[in-house]
């Protein structure tokens, strides 16, 4: 007869596969989380630059290259519409080893041209389809009301 003392050959193994399907399942889970934390630092960063750039603007325009002119349809400037070195830094950076790209499009809506103000939208491109934006409005310092 046989004794019951002890697991068998064939419960051990199927215990340590079903530990194994376990422990792979609960490794994938980890690594897609990291990927998505990955991905939000990232979009962090760039939503973080693109408020950074917009505050800088709103101070000081000028080592931009942004030439506010009354009426002006919308301008989108980049890297290439500058032509400075210093001007060129300011639109792409990099930052934790990747890459950025900075653009601006300031436009005068007509109901502000009466008070002087610009319609400023900074984006910023790292890799993904849609870049990261944000928006707000440029005081022209030379019009005084």
């Amino acid at each position: 007869m046989l004794s019951e003392k002890g697991f068998s050959l064939i419960e051990v193994l199927i215990s340590l596969t079903i530990l194994s399907v376990s422990v792979i399942g609960i490794s994938q889970f980890f690594h897609q989380a990291n990927q998505i934390s990955a991905g939000n630092n990232t979009k962090l960063v760039a939503t973080n630059l693109a408020r950074m750039t917009l505050e800088r603007i709103q101070i000081n325009h000028e080592p931009y290259g942004i030439n506010l002119i009354s009426g002006m349809s919308e301008k989108s400037l980049t890297k290439s519409t500058c032509s400075t070195s210093a001007c060129q830094s300011l639109y792409e950076m990099d930052i934790n080893n990747k890459p950025y790209k900075i653009t601006i499009r300031v436009k005068q809506l007509p109901a502000d041209k009466e008070i002087g103000l610009y319609s400023a939208k900074v984006l910023v491109n790292y890799g993904k389809p849609n870049p990261t934006s944000v928006e707000g409005y440029l005081k022209d310092a030379a019009r005084t009301n």
